[in-house]
């Protein structure tokens, strides 16, 4: 089985869902210690309405994320169908909520895959996954649909990065740059420093995802734009800054170029969600950091979206559209405006 965070359920999680039976209505489940764990279950004692309550209810903690699985009365082909609620409140932090999000699929797959759940539901408040809830999303056909996954990591990427930006101090110049969700290492920090004083040409960063700490994954004194493509990997994302040395309208300029390279989904969604949560506070917080503006920030997915000189030049300095005022057409005769007396 693949894993997003690299996070599994622990022996008991799994044996416990190994020797599931009807009896269980509804099982709490929390990512402690890096692993998918096992905190509460509950039996069932009369039908799935009369139980949801009972069951759900006091799994679901103050600012706190969990998954809960419960169990519906219908069937299918797998058996049972469940209902898979995950709990994420609006004040919890980011970084957990985040990692809650790219844990969904791991679950699934310890449970048997997403053919047994006949509803997934995500919900902040403990309103939204009530027995009330859960009805009127059933009932009214005017409810919000539930945010799918892709859906709710686009959402978690947004509030990441908003909550980074809030922090940005524009006076640090540490190696902590503050507003980064992970703080930068001393190696890279310093190859930063050498590159905004045009003494580097090229630095590329990465996130070390079980150390949370940006670091110092590549680097070059000098390097055309051709260059640049075969740097960037094809398995990870990555940050490449880049001094641009060129010559527009008969000027020399050594512009900075941010490119933020993600390859889809050859990387897990937490990877993707922490590399775009820091992305925006990392541009921001080394161009107040060292006074320097950065001419143009691109994304791309692998090194065949970097086409050359003349790309660069456009990225840079993007043609601009002059847009000419048409002569206004002369109207017909029967269309004439009269202007003189009656």
């Amino acid at each position: 089985m693949s894993h997003q965070t690299g996070i599994e359920g622990t022996k008991e999680l799994r044996d416990f869902i190994g020797a599931l039976t009807e009896s269980v209505r509804a099982i709490k489940i929390s990512i402690i210690d890096e692993q998918l764990s096992l905190v509460e279950h509950k039996a069932a004692s009369g039908d799935y309405e009369a139980d949801y309550d009972r069951c759900v209810e006091p799994f679901l903690e103050e600012n706190q994320p969990c998954y809960v699985l419960y169990r519906l009365d219908s069937t299918n082909d797998q058996g049972h169908e469940w209902i898979f609620i995950s709990y994420s409140p609006d004040f919890s932090p980011v970084r957990q909520k985040m990692l809650y999000a790219a844990t969904l699929s791991t679950l699934k797959q310890e449970f048997g895959g997403s053919g047994r759940f006949r509803e997934e539901i995500f919900g902040t408040t403990k309103e939204d996954v009530n027995l009330s809830g859960y009805k009127k999303h059933l009932a009214s056909a005017d409810a919000p649909v539930p945010l799918t996954a892709e859906e709710y990591e686009k959402q978690l990427v947004a509030e990441a990065e908003a909550e980074a930006r809030t922090q940005i101090n524009t006076s640090s110049r540490s190696s902590h740059l503050v507003g980064l969700n992970f703080p930068m290492t001393a190696e890279a920090t310093d190859l930063i420093k050498r590159l905004c004083e045009k003494k580097m040409q090229y630095v590329a960063l990465a996130i070390d995802v079980k150390k949370e700490e940006i670091y110092l994954s590549d680097s070059a004194s000098a390097l055309d734009v051709d260059g640049i493509a075969g740097r960037v990997p094809t398995d990870a994302p990555r940050y490449h800054f880049y001094v641009y040395k060129h010559t527009f309208e008969s000027d020399y300029m050594e512009s900075i170029v941010f490119l933020y390279s993600c390859p889809g989904f050859n990387t897990s969604i937490r990877e993707r969600m922490l590399y775009s949560s820091c992305k925006a506070p990392l541009s921001d917080s080394i161009e107040s950091g060292y006074s320097v503006e950065i001419a143009k920030k691109i994304e791309i997915e692998t090194g065949e979206d970097i086409a050359g000189e003349d790309w660069m030049m456009d990225q840079v300095h993007p043609a601009k559209i002059v847009y000419k005022q048409k002569f206004a057409r002369p109207q017909p005769p029967g269309g004439r405006r009269r202007t003189g007396k009656h």
